[in-house]
């Protein structure tokens, strides 16, 4: 150990002393240590090695370059490098905290108030009303007087009215925010992602004090930071398709946990619904995989949603014969019935469990809906997000847009009418980072009973 600490002060000395003398001074220092022994004396070897490394780093200069010669040829100078020496340091050390130090008290930045990005101007076909901006900058959104949340309230309300598929309610929807707008009930609203939510909030209690039953989308405001792009998508070619399923796969279709927990208890952890298209045969593995449990957990805590095909396909392993899954969406390509039953499977009559949190959304709300209405599920956790979007989406202006049911929706045989904005409730009410826990015990204790 000594030894070690000696050739670690051996390391600070100049790099050119070191490789000039590096391997003299090592043998110096280790015969010196093999003779020297007991405390005081090493401790004196120490003392001499840092006087030495000191007065080493102040006064030793490396000798003079060498210089190479060619009788007839050009000159070459070679240069050894060294370290500055301890004075240069130390002035420009001092230079440059002088520098920083001007620099800070010259050029002191202008402070701007935190708020959102500036409404902007709408482009295209689409109603103007607001001056673009930088989605970057953080201005205010509005204030008493402000004309652009006047105008941006206007054009909501004009959408409500002349979209909404039943013009009468939007209509009476219509009015009411632009009454809510004249009685100053937006005066506070301080950035864009707040104005969005609360316009939201009141075209839904509009709703339901008119008689549109919970659950029922209707429409919602959306503020984004980024600046919305004109027109539709441009659509996807078959290198973005091919190249979208590789990448699928290679997460193997978002089943992060597949496995057979203590008492034969199927689990299945599914942050999304991947695209049937490309993971059809992966679900079927993974099915396959948990068909011999004698109960099946379906973790959805972190699952936002994706496409209802793999959804309509999951659940057709849970029943004995075709059952009708609802979809919100007009013309949806989603079928209405499941593939039940479906060859060699065996767990249409075992007990599921759902998992569910404040993150479990769309898609996965659609699924944990229809198996909660035909009472062939427990949900255990949190009540879902509550987000549904099955109307069309409409560019208001370059950070605004909105959601609004267009088109009738089909007939919901259901007392409750759909999950957005209430959400789904679970039957087992507990924080979501719990719900494994609790689902695991209620499996096992249906299992006992079977």
């Amino acid at each position: 150990m000594f030894e070690r600490l000696c050739v670690l002060l051996l390391r600070l000395y100049p790099l050119e002393f070191r490789r000039t003398y590096g391997r003299e001074a090592l043998r110096l220092i280790y015969d010196r240590a093999r003779e020297e022994r007991g405390v005081i004396r090493r401790a004196r070897l120490l003392i001499d090695l840092i006087i030495d490394l000191v007065s080493t780093s102040l006064t030793w200069r490396p000798p003079a370059p060498s210089l190479a010669r060619a009788e007839d040829g050009p000159r070459f100078d070679f240069i050894a490098p060294h370290r500055p020496r301890p004075e240069a340091l130390a002035a420009g050390t001092m230079t440059s905290m002088l520098m920083l130090a001007g620099f800070a008290l010259l050029f002191q930045p202008r402070v701007f108030p935190p708020a959102p990005a500036q409404l902007g101007e709408g482009s295209g076909g689409e109603p103007a009303g607001f001056e673009s901006s930088n989605s970057e900058q953080q201005v205010v959104a509005g204030g008493p007087e402000s004309d652009a949340r006047h105008a941006l309230i206007e054009l909501v309300a004009t959408n409500l009215q002349e979209r909404y598929f039943e013009r009468s309610i939007g209509r009476q929807l219509a009015d009411a925010l632009l009454a809510f707008e004249k009685n100053g009930q937006y005066r506070s609203v301080a950035t864009g992602a707040e104005l969005a939510e609360r316009l939201t909030g009141d075209i839904y209690k509009t709703t339901k004090a008119i008689g549109i039953p919970p659950g029922a989308f209707v429409a919602d405001v959306v503020y984004s930071a980024r600046a919305l792009p004109v027109g539709p998508p441009p659509p996807m070619t078959e290198e973005m398709r091919e190249h979208t399923r590789a990448r699928m796969i290679e997460q193997n279709c978002l089943f992060r946990t597949i496995e057979t927990l203590p008492r034969n208890i199927g689990y299945l952890k599914l942050d999304g619904f991947a695209d049937a298209s490309a993971c059809h045969e992966t679900t079927k593995r993974a099915m396959a995989a948990v068909n011999k449990a004698s109960a099946l957990i379906v973790d959805l805590r972190d699952n936002g949603g994706g496409y209802g095909e793999t959804a309509l396909q999951i659940a057709g392993y849970l029943f004995d014969r075709p059952s009708y899954l609802y979809d919100p969406r007009p013309k949806s390509p989603v079928p209405s019935h499941t593939a039940s039953p479906i060859p060699g499977n065996e767990l249409a009559d075992k007990p599921v469990f759902l998992l569910t949190s404040s993150r479990t959304q769309s898609a996965a709300e659609y699924f944990v809906y229809n198996l909660k209405m035909l009472k062939r599920v427990t949900i255990v956790g949190e009540r879902t997000a509550g987000h549904q979007h099955s109307g069309a989406f409409r560019r208001i202006d370059d950070h605004f847009g909105m959601g609004i049911q267009d088109t009738a929706p089909p007939d919901n045989p259901y007392a409750v009418k759909g999950w957005e904005v209430i959400g789904i409730e679970p039957d087992v009410t507990v924080p979501g980072a719990e719900a494994l826990n609790v689902a695991t015990t209620l499996a096992e204790s249906r299992t006992r009973r079977r």
